[in-house]
């Protein structure tokens, strides 16, 4: 791992150089942080010495922050920040010293990362546009399966189970709602 290390070494502090993020890094200097990502059998540690990002397989000491999560949970952290969303649902947890957290935390919401770029770094130009294509592929098609999952599913209450109503039937019973409060209020103004 020792040259892919120095490689995602290096992608990373370009990254926090070309962000402008020099000062929010500083803050953890000398801090370690555990990254377990599931599917991984070791944890990453990552510090910082000297206002650079150091990686590690072994802690340069103890731990003072421990964040565990899926790899989905953390492209969406690295996209979007620490958004509360991700640790109600389980994917991502985080542990420690709550001023380290609040530190990384300012860190990741200045950074400004092109992932197909920093993937170039480390992969190559071919590969990390074919990584790309594939993230975006996937992302659409996810999203195209999240639809169809909800449309099949809201067709079946109506249709199968007739546990909701279908729209034209809600518009007739609307319309039909309107119409009895019209003759309602017509009613009314008669007998006055």
């Amino acid at each position: 791992m020792n040259s892919l290390q120095h490689r995602l070494e290096a992608v990373l502090n370009r990254v926090i150089s070309d962000s402008a993020a020099l000062p929010q890094l500083r803050p953890l200097e000398g801090r370690v942080v555990a990254v377990s990502v599931k599917g991984l059998v070791r944890p990453i540690y990552f510090s910082v010495h000297d206002a650079r990002v150091q990686l590690a397989l072994a802690p340069a000491g103890q731990a003072d922050v421990s964040i565990s999560g899926t790899p989905g949970a953390f492209i969406r952290v690295i996209r979007s920040g620490f958004d509360p969303s991700i640790f109600r649902d389980g994917s991502l947890t985080l542990e420690g010293d709550p001023e380290t957290i609040a530190d990384l935390k300012t860190l990741l919401g200045a950074l400004n990362l092109d992932a197909e770029e920093a993937l170039a770094q480390v992969l190559g130009d071919t590969l990390a546009h074919k990584a790309a294509n594939g993230a975006r592929m996937f992302g659409h098609w996810a999203a195209d399966a999240t639809d169809s999952g909800t449309a099949n599913a809201a067709e079946f209450l109506v249709e199968e189970a007739r546990l909701l109503a279908s729209r034209p039937r809600v518009e007739r019973f609307i319309a039909g709602v309107d119409q009895l409060r019209d003759d309602a209020e017509r009613l009314r103004q008669r007998i006055e």
